[in-house]
């Protein structure tokens, strides 16, 4: 399980790091604003890979984990389903760029509309992930950044034209997904199911129903923030909330390789003490990255930000530890919302993701209008923390209150 934590962890620290590390050369070259344009695409399909997903990589998650054949079978009956979906919400999307934003945001929303293609069609790395192969995610995601890196670098460093960062934007996800698909092909045991791909579709739009409320939900109260900083201040405002993000979120790569790890065993686990030993372990480890991070920035947060990003970004400095705390619970939240899923709890999230969204957009537009930038972060804050324990609180038996509790106890659990 911890070797399988550490191959995610070494994929995602080359990833942010690379990433960090280029795209302040990019952030540098083509200023606020036009950073902000291209943040704005990416943002709006976040959206096309939740429809598309329709709730589909937990379940996937969970089924892999839990019988890995059947997994497999439910994923490939199922990629039909997504394209339809994809089709329908990224043309909606393509469409409302085409008419409503200038060439830049829309030629960017291209590149993003195919690079969520490959996202969205592989469930390989999900495979990978479940059955403790995640160094397979690593070299491949490496294989793929390195060259997009290299393309971003050498764009930056040649000043070319800004429509040339279209290119890494599709190859980050498409290489990889190649890699992978011929990787599954020769390795993975595919056996033809009995069940048609009706059978599987039905149950996936059954049980994702309830999902993509929860999931959709969650993508609307962490992007709205930056549709409301492009609408009501400016693309150069995202722009600098979008590196505040990128570097206030930076350091959870580490926890979410850990609970994709921790979860792949308690998907499996069948004694409840063990399990709330397990969920108690990685509680605690997301408390403590998160202080070590907060602290790391207060010593070498604004010299870092100042030789990487620039005079322009300076702004950031003072969100990025609002967003560091937001992390946490966000990480902590993501603890819960695994543990639901493993509860079959999917109408309970779809209900409580609906209330958060629900109370983030008004609370977003009127903090972005009030306190501009910090207003943003200050949201972010607030939702994540509401999402984290008070909306949790109400499930079953008080569940989750219960495994926050335990996160402060000194004695072992019996």
């Amino acid at each position: 399980m911890y070797s399988n934590a550490i191959w995610i962890m070494l994929e995602k620290s080359i990833n942010i790091i690379g990433l960090l590390y280029v795209n302040s050369l990019m952030a540098k070259y083509i200023g606020p604003d036009n950073f902000g344009k291209i943040n704005i695409s990416t943002s709006l399909f976040l959206f096309v890979q939740t429809l598309s997903w329709f709730g589909g990589q937990s379940i996937i998650f969970k089924r892999m984990s839990e019988n890995a054949r059947s997994g497999i079978a439910l994923a490939m009956q199922t990629q039909n389903l997504r394209r339809i979906f994809f089709l329908l919400s990224s043309g909606a999307i393509l469409l409302y760029l085409y008419l409503f934003t200038d060439p830049v945001v829309f030629i960017f929303g291209v590149a993003n509309c195919i690079a969520t293609y490959y996202i969205v069609m592989d469930f390989f790395s999900i495979y990978n992930n479940t059955q403790l192969k995640s160094k397979i995610n690593t070299i491949t995601n490496v294989i793929g950044l390195m060259l997009a890196l290299l393309i971003r670098f050498g764009i930056s460093w040649f000043q070319l034209p800004l429509y040339y960062l279209t290119l890494p934007i599709v190859i980050i996800p498409f290489v990889p997904y190649v890699m992978r698909l011929i990787y599954f092909k020769h390795t993975a045991e595919i056996k033809q199911s009995s069940k048609g791909t009706g059978t599987y579709s039905r149950y996936m739009l059954y049980t994702g129903s309830a999902l993509i409320l929860s999931t959709l939900a969650t993508d609307i109260y962490t992007q709205i923030s930056s549709i409301f900083l492009a609408k009501v201040l400016s693309y150069s405002a995202l722009g600098i909330y979008s590196v505040a993000l990128t570097l206030g979120n930076a350091w959870s790569f580490i926890v979410l390789a850990l609970i994709t790890s921790f979860f792949s065993k308690i998907y499996s686990e069948k004694d409840q003490i063990a399990v709330d030993k397990l969920l108690m372990k990685i509680n605690r480890m997301a408390i403590l990255l998160s202080l070590f991070a907060l602290g790391g920035f207060a010593l070498f947060g604004e010299f870092f930000i100042r030789l990487l990003y620039g005079e322009s970004y300076m702004e950031a400095v003072k969100i990025i530890p609002v967003i560091i705390i937001g992390t946490m619970f966000s990480s902590l939240g993501t603890i819960c919302y695994r543990y639901i899923i493993k509860e079959s709890g999917y109408n309970y999230l779809a209900k409580k993701m609906v209330l958060c969204c629900l109370l983030t957009v008004p609370l977003s537009w009127v903090m972005i209008n009030t306190f501009g930038i910090n207003g943003a972060a200050y949201c972010f804050l607030l939702v994540e923390i509401l999402s984290c324990t008070l909306l949790n609180y109400f499930f079953r038996n008080k569940t989750i209150a219960k495994m926050h509790l335990n996160i402060f106890k000194l004695r072992e659990l019996n």
